[in-house]
């Protein structure tokens, strides 16, 4: 059949490398290099760290800042605003997310979203607000020089700046910050002049992000080189009483979780000078009194259902926007296709742990080679990018197998990028050709999701194909990842490479404890479809619960669109949502209050049709949206 099998094992080191290779007519189909372990692979890491060395570039010589004009006390409003420009002229700072780039929000300008979402409509001191320059400068926008140059001028030894650190895309963000805008300008209209508030956007600065050693978002970094010694005080208890053990060795030492109520933990310990407990204090307060609801975080049910207003009680997933029933599986793929293109693009970057911003570690790159591999076997054939995505992973290998032999090998920033061009180069191709329908999420996190759904589906539907009595549908494809295979290597790329800090640890600890029968599904490609399901499931829920919204159900599928997956008659509790009933500890979402149990049987037709198109689908054929694409991405952006 045109087939070879090639096998090669290397025992020097210590450690015993094996390295498969599958070949059909000529096409790499499955390559998998196995790794030892004991001294040897030590001896691998270190030596691919030192040969990463040679990647540094040498650094642009910043011209010397003009400190006339950044003295203490400035508003510094060009620089904001020209940063702020900076920010979102991003390539990825469109759609929804542009209203997210850049301080002040420019959602406040936006009816749409505040409909659905209070916390982004105007706020009563912005509307009574006059003076133009405190609206744009209660938050300035701040990029890698303007940050060096407030710390060659000075200007933090007179000032205490809080600075946030964020990408536009991330959710935890979005939902940040409109709090923190309010704070800062609330503050300001108190006569606040040495307490400031940044925000640095790593999208565009990631130069600075990798420096400073941020890896996730968002953050609240202080900063203060002052002699005041209340000041410090305050902070060193702010992050003593904030940081666990974990956060300790993630984080840089002054800089924390992005958290509202972490914000009162510290201004609680600031002079009452700096921070005057008055201005600052009813904010708080009311967001505690209320909940998420009192602080809108929670969806306007009635505006997330104006075509079926019968939906807002409808037994499973009011919390869910009516035009979830126009999304089709190619606007989904072109979700999971947008996030392809992040990925590689922005996402997969050397996050300096080991203090070099310009060279992957090696655990790194056996990360990004095992990601590659999985997307290269289980993306549906549309997507029009298995051979470019195989070319990419056979060139990892290569430098893998280097990495065994004394020569060693390494992977350079700038080496990535020559890399991943074919591969983003043939995205560009495809993506005007087959994925010009609009995409269904607001964010890259409810993106990524989908790409994990898709690759889950497809692994099954390869399978039943390989399997069936006519295989022709599979002809030339690489047969599916190893479920097992699969999970690992997504379990790894959002270790390594996803920026959403909450995000990635709530995965991590739900993965690494085994919850949502994730030994099952290592096993059964069936089961692995589940997987993603429950847990994505249970990230809804939690995130709901989280923001005090007990009136919204964010169990998917909405009843309303597969009534069949769902049993309202049980007076059962559904175990994947335990986690979020021990932390509501006394108050009863509807989530929870609303019993159903899944039909799995019914759950799984539906995942297979909601991610995986029939072979005569027809995208044509797409039924008139009920609202606007925009409301469809607000509704989803909570996933």
């Amino acid at each position: 059949a045109g087939e070879s099998l090639a096998l090669t094992a290397d025992g020097s080191g210590g450690a015993l490398t094996l390295t498969v290779e599958l070949e059909r007519r000529g096409k790499p189909l499955f390559v998998q290099l196995s790794n030892g372990t004991g001294d040897a692979d030590q001896v691998v890491v270190a030596r691919f760290a030192e040969a990463g060395r040679a990647c540094a570039k040498s650094q642009p010589v910043r011209q010397k800042a003009d400190c006339s004009l950044l003295r203490p006390g400035g508003d510094h409003r060009a620089l904001s605003e020209a940063n702020g420009e900076k920010f979102c002229a991003h390539p990825e700072a469109k759609e929804t997310r542009a209203y997210f780039c850049r301080y002040p929000p420019r959602f406040y300008a936006h009816a749409g979203i505040c409909t659905q979402y209070a916390q982004f409509c105007p706020f009563p001191e912005l509307q009574s607000e006059g003076d133009a320059s405190v609206i744009e400068t209660a938050v300035v926008n701040v990029d890698g020089n303007l940050f060096h140059a407030l710390e060659e001028c000075g200007v933090f030894q007179e000032e205490v700046w809080i600075f946030k650190v964020f990408v536009h895309w991330c959710p935890h963000c979005q939902q940040l910050m409109p709090r923190l805008y309010r704070l800062a300008l609330v503050l300001r209209q108190h006569g606040v002049t040495n307490l400031r508030f940044g925000a640095i956007n790593c999208a565009t600065e990631h130069d600075l992000c990798a420096s400073q050693n941020w890896p996730g978002h968002p953050l609240l970094v202080a900063k203060y080189l002052g002699p005041n010694r209340e000041v410090h005080d305050a902070i060193e208890h702010w992050v003593e009483v904030v940081k666990d053990a974990q956060l300790r060795a993630m984080l840089p030492r002054y800089a924390l979780p992005g958290e509202f109520p972490v914000l009162k933990l510290l201004l609680e310990q600031l002079p009452e000078s700096l921070a005057p407990k008055s201005a600052w204090s009813p904010l708080f307060e009311e967001a505690a009194g209320a909940g998420g609801a009192g602080s809108g975080a929670c969806p306007n049910l009635t505006a997330l259902h104006t075509s079926r207003p019968e939906a807002i009680e409808e037994p499973v997933g009011n919390g869910w926007h009516d035009v979830e029933a126009n999304f089709t599986a190619r606007r989904r793929w072109t979700d999971a296709f947008i996030m392809l293109r992040h990925i590689f693009q922005e996402w997969i970057a050397p996050i300096g742990d080991d203090g070099n911003t310009e060279a992957f570690s090696y655990r790194q790159l056996v990360v990004i080679e095992a990601w590659v591999g999985i997307l290269s076997s289980n993306l549906p054939p549309p997507f029009g990018i298995a051979d470019e995505l195989q070319g990419l992973r056979n060139s990892l290998l290569a430098r893998l197998r280097a990495a065994q032999t004394a020569e060693g090998s390494r992977l350079c920033a700038e080496d990535w990028k020559s890399l991943v061009a074919p591969v983003l180069q043939k995205i560009a191709e495809v993506g005007q050709r087959e994925f010009a329908v609009a995409s269904a999420c607001g964010t890259d996190t409810c993106r990524l999701w989908s790409l994990f759904h898709v690759l889950a589906a497809e692994g099954l539907r390869r399978q039943e194909d390989l399997l069936a009595d006519d295989a022709t549908s599979s002809e030339g494809l690489a047969p599916p990842a190893h479920p097992r295979s699969m999970l690992a290597a997504i379990r790894g790329f959002v270790d390594e490479f996803f920026k959403c800090l909450y995000c990635r640890r709530h995965f991590l600890e739900q993965f690494d404890a085994g919850s949502y029968d994730l030994e099952l599904a290592n096993q059964d490609r069936r089961e692995t479809v589940l997987y993603m399901w429950r847990i994505h499931s249970a990230v809804s829920v939690r995130i709901a619960a989280e923001n005090g919204c007990d009136a919204a159900d964010r169990r998917w599928p909405p009843s309303s669109l597969c009534p069949l997956c769902w049993d309202t008659s049980s007076t059962r509790d559904w175990q994947v949502l335990s986690e979020t009933s021990k932390m509501e500890a006394g108050r009863m979402s509807r989530a929870l209050q609303a019993k159903a149990l899944p039909n799995e049987e019914e759950v799984m037709k539906f995942l297979m049709t909601a991610f995986l198109e029939s072979p005569d689908a027809n995208e044509t054929d797409v039924p008139p949206a009920i609202g606007s694409g925009e409301e469809g991405e607000a509704g989803r952006e909570s996933s």
